[in-house]
């Protein structure tokens, strides 16, 4: 009788373990399950990547020449984006959006040069259209966006948007922050930077904001 309580109360605790075992795997890999969920949401909340200098340089590299590679950003770079995005077979909005620039880096990587020696990337003035996408927001374009700087002759070295903002600076190092409206960009009312930054994007807050 002792002997089958000894065997008993063994089983019992190897019945335990394993239940314990179990539960420690599911939870790790739970809280594996969730880790990737919220990488994946964070990558997903990027819509479009800074577009800086070294864009002019990538668009340059795959033959899709911006003008001069000097970081002030306007018409004649937007023209290339579009050139670059048509020879490649993507939506031509003229916005560096994460699959544009993923195609443009691997593109640049292969060496392989994309836009012919007989496409045109040059703008003229007032040609730019600057047509709002689907969902009502202004293009995220240089050319959209000089449109909503207060001075006229204003350059544009640098610059990110994402959900109805965006922020960058000038070639001068002054930074600015603008608000989509109506297919528009416009200096927001408030000021983003302070008391009303809820919902920008952080990435928009620190290209536009004064540090």
């Amino acid at each position: 009788m002792t002997r089958l309580r000894h065997v008993a109360a063994i089983s019992l605790v190897t019945a335990a373990a394993l239940g314990l075992g179990a539960c420690s795997k599911d939870d790790t890999s739970s809280t594996t399950t969730t880790s990737k969920q919220t990488t994946t949401t964070a990558a997903s909340e990027a819509r479009t990547v800074v577009f800086d200098k070294s864009v002019q340089q990538q668009l340059a590299d795959v033959g899709c020449h911006p003008g001069a590679v000097d970081g002030v950003l306007g018409a004649q770079t937007d023209a290339a984006i579009k050139a670059f995005q048509e020879a490649s077979g993507l939506k031509v909005d003229g916005e560096l959006g994460p699959e544009t620039e993923a195609a443009l880096k691997k593109d640049v990587a292969a060496g392989k040069k994309v836009c012919s020696s007989t496409t045109t990337t040059t703008a003229k003035s007032g040609s730019t259209t600057t047509t709002a996408a689907p969902n009502g927001e202004a293009p995220c374009t240089a050319s959209a966006l000089m449109g909503g700087l207060p001075a006229e002759g204003e350059k544009i070295a640098s610059y990110v948007c994402d959900a109805g903002y965006a922020g960058g600076s000038l070639s001068d190092g002054t930074k600015f922050l603008l608000q989509s409206k109506d297919g528009k960009w416009y200096a927001p009312s408030q000021d983003p930077c302070g008391s009303a930054s809820a919902g920008i994007d952080p990435a928009v807050l620190t290209a536009g904001c004064p540090a």
